[in-house]
């Protein structure tokens, strides 16, 4: 049960985090747009997948500290949460 707690908070953690970047990305860099304008000008221009992987970046942070405090399925949850990441950048690659 405790395994499955700390899975479950990986990955949660591993999903906001990069989505928590990716908002920092577009205050800092597109602030003036709409945010329903900044995702579909990134996705029609191609360069939605490079945000996404420049943010996952903080993955391997949390990845790292949670494996030095001994926090291994929490670890494995950001690692979920990084794949899920992958195969939503496979698949604007794919379709734009």
């Amino acid at each position: 049960m405790y395994n499955k707690r700390q899975l479950l908070i990986g990955t949660v953690i591993g999903i906001l985090v990069p989505a928590f970047i990716m908002s920092l990305i577009y205050a800092i860099k597109f602030g003036e747009s709409s945010v329903s304008s900044f995702i579909e000008n990134a996705i029609e221009q191609g360069v939605a997948a490079p945000i996404i992987a420049l943010s996952i970046v903080g993955n391997l942070g949390l990845f790292f500290l949670f494996l030095r405090f001994e926090k291994l399925w929490a670890s494995r949850g950001v690692m979920i949460a990084t794949f899920l990441y992958g195969l939503l950048m496979l698949y604007l690659k794919l379709v734009s």
